[in-house]
């Protein structure tokens, strides 16, 4: 069997990811039509741009929830024969394509790549998570005290979103890493740094509410 040309690679490509089509068409018609009743989520799509974002992150939703469905081969299967070939080729036996070719393994790109969307879609919430908290660390004693803290904390901010956090996250979860117990005392100290700063804050201010206009200021000691 020939290869196939990169029209009939689109189409293939589009038949596959029918499930995934047909959830945002599910999703969005009836997030638009009761948007009113959902608050900040339904001002998504009073915007271009906030629809725009949120298809392209339900897409990848979509794709890890229905991989199954979309796969056309088992991704840790080889196939000797098509070690990087290009997309559109035909397997040997001539029953199907690598619609996106072959990696240096033999195993199919396309099968890969959507099965690794599960993966990412397990990873990233951790590592969101892993950044609000280095974020609620560092920004809160910066912006309550200012001054040369601001500086600092700012500084070592700018460190942090230096470096990729997903590959930080990657980095901790390493056996190696991970057998020292690094990331548990890290999220330990993070953790109750917030607490404690909370806390301590909370202490120190004093809410007064005049009139449903609510004013917060620092408590004055003698």
């Amino acid at each position: 069997m020939d290869g196939i040309g990169w029209g009939t690679i689109l189409l293939a490509l589009l038949l596959r990811f029918w499930p995934v089509w047909l959830a945002l068409v599910l999703t969005f018609a009836v997030s638009a039509r009761y948007r009113r009743r959902l608050g900040l989520y339904g001002r998504l799509f009073d915007s271009t741009i906030g629809m725009v974002g949120f298809g392209l992150v339900m897409f990848w939703v979509f794709t890890a929830l229905f991989s199954d469905l979309i796969v056309t081969h088992d991704v840790l299967s080889q196939i000797s024969q098509m070690k990087n070939k290009p997309p559109g080729s035909a397997v040997p036996d001539g029953t199907a394509w690598y619609l996106l070719g072959g990696d240096h393994l033999g195993r199919d790109v396309f099968s890969r790549m959507v099965a690794g969307s599960r993966i990412v879609i397990a990873i990233a919430p951790l590592a969101t998570l892993f950044a609000f908290m280095a974020g609620i660390t560092l920004g809160l004693p910066a912006g309550y005290y200012g001054g040369r803290l601001d500086t600092v904390l700012s500084f070592l901010a700018n460190l942090i979103l230096a470096f990729p956090v997903i590959l930080l996250f990657y980095l901790l979860v390493t056996p190696e890493i991970a057998a020292t117990g690094l990331p548990q005392y890290l999220a330990i100290v993070l953790f109750l740094f917030c607490l404690l700063y909370t806390s301590d804050a909370a202490d120190d201010l004093l809410c007064v509410d005049l009139g449903g206009c609510r004013i917060i200021k620092k408590k004055q000691y003698n």
